[in-house]
């Protein structure tokens, strides 16, 4: 807020004013509450400063006000047609209810449990543009409140709305998707005053979603925003009813790190964290330097054969034909599986070590009956996925259908559900003879969610 002092003195004509000061404090002295109860802010409204706006002196006064516990708004505005420019503020519990003009029976609103925070606050300032210029000056009408200040403002309907620059700001820090509670604080760091909460916050993104989005569905909008940012995009849809069954999209510098960077891509699903329950395919891959890029992103129908076909067609669309990937690495989704081996015949499909070891804890540790038990034959099956030879692994398999021969049950789970039909995808001596750049578990998917 600019603020300038005045330096010489300044002769303002406020006959207008005392005359509205007098009729107040007639209305005042007739209406108003017991002596003892009014609150005195004279004091802190009253100023000689002169204001180089009329939002400054407005957002100077409405700072004044939270400082001293009341909410001030505007009671009326007038441009200066045939006078000059005024503005009345006034405190926000001033007046009375009036009940709406198209209810006749007023009896009717009477209801058990309504009420009003109006209580004919006799509080009131006017300010007054100068003639000279485009400044301000400011007027005390009536500096009492017939009403106990606030003890917080902190929600209040009106204190917590927000002003234009911090309603940009919200809007700006929106775009480069930073948390609300971030939001929050950088308003509260910009404006000491503010008292507004998470809720508003909320609130206040909602609405400007919905300007953006000008009456578009959510598809409409993603289409959009794909279409303004550059994204490279497909989707197929159902010719019955026009909608989309699968959308595919990638940042063109995504698809310059996948041509340079292609030797291992990695895949895995993310479930119900959409409105609308689809399963969410991202592809990563890896640099030179270890470092994890997002390669594209798939909304899926539905986890089908034909589905992640098609998906992994609109990837090696991107890619150039020499310079396909060595290694993909996907949990042990067959559809995907699948996918992977029609597509890229020539690549290996390797299963996340993660989560064969996840599905080994839900399946087999209700089988022991013992913590020690349990812990000792997890640590042989770590020995054994680590094998580094395969001569190593048939020694370590041994061992491990020896020692365990009393629990079965754990025994045929991995060697059925893992070890036969695809020890070459998760253990060391098989993949150790690719070029994984020690990529055995699809966490990094995980880490760019």
């Amino acid at each position: 807020m600019a603020l300038k002092n005045s330096e010489n003195d300044v002769e303002i004509s406020f006959e207008t004013v005392e005359k509205e000061e007098d009729e107040v404090q007639m209305n005042f002295d007739h209406n108003a509450a017991p002596l003892q109860q009014l609150v005195d802010i004279n004091d802190a409204f009253s100023s000689n400063e002169i204001f180089c706006s009329r939002d400054a002196l407005i957002e100077w006064a409405r700072n004044v006000g939270k400082r001293n516990g009341f909410v001030i708004v505007i009671k009326r505005s007038d441009k200066g047609d045939s006078r000059k420019a005024r503005v009345t503020l006034a405190c926000e519990r001033g007046g009375t209810y009036r009940h709406a003009k198209n209810k006749s029976n007023v009896e009717d609103l009477n209801r058990k449990g309504t009420g009003t925070k109006k209580c004919d606050c006799p509080f009131k300032i006017i300010g007054v543009k100068l003639t000279s210029s485009d400044d301000w000056s400011v007027k005390v009408v009536c500096g009492f409140h017939n009403h106990r200040a606030a003890k917080q403002l902190e929600g209040h309907s009106y204190a917590g709305r927000l002003s234009d620059g911090e309603k940009t700001i919200l809007s700006d820090m929106t775009k480069n998707l930073v948390k609300p509670r971030n939001i929050l604080l950088s308003i509260k760091n910009h404006d000491e005053y503010n008292v507004s909460t998470m809720k508003t916050i909320y609130n206040a993104r909602h609405k400007h979603r919905l300007l953006n989005s000008a009456g578009r569905s959510q598809m409409q909008q993603l289409m959009k925003q794909l279409n303004e940012c550059k994204y490279v995009e497909w989707h197929r849809k159902d010719e019955s009813n026009d909608c989309v069954r699968d959308l595919f999209w990638a940042h063109p510098t995504s698809i310059q790190l996948l041509n340079a960077f292609c030797s291992v891509l990695i895949m895995d699903c993310t479930y119900k964290t959409n409105r609308y329950r689809l399963p969410l395919l991202e592809i990563v891959g890896v640099t030179s330097t270890n470092l994890t890029f997002s390669v594209a992103f798939v909304y899926l129908e539905a986890e089908r054969v034909d589905n992640y076909t098609w998906a992994m067609e609109k990837l090696q669309s991107l890619m150039f034909a020499d310079r396909l990937p060595n290694v993909i690495v996907t949990d042990r989704e067959l559809a995907l599986m699948n996918a992977v081996r029609l597509v890229f015949p020539t690549t290996t499909n390797l299963l996340c070590r993660w989560h064969i070891s996840k599905n080994v804890l839900g399946n087999c540790k209700k089988l022991f009956e013992r913590k020690e038990k349990w812990e000792a034959f997890m640590s042989a099956w770590s020995v054994l996925v680590f094998s580094s030879k395969e001569d190593d692994y048939e020694r370590n398999l041994r061992s491990l259908t020896t020692d365990y021969y009393t629990y079965p049950g754990a025994v045929k789970y991995v060697t059925e559900s893992w070890l036969t039909p695809y020890k070459e995808r998760f253990v060391a001596a098989w993949t150790d003879k690719v070029m994984h750049l020690g990529n055995v578990t699809t966490n990094r998917v995980h880490m760019q969610s």
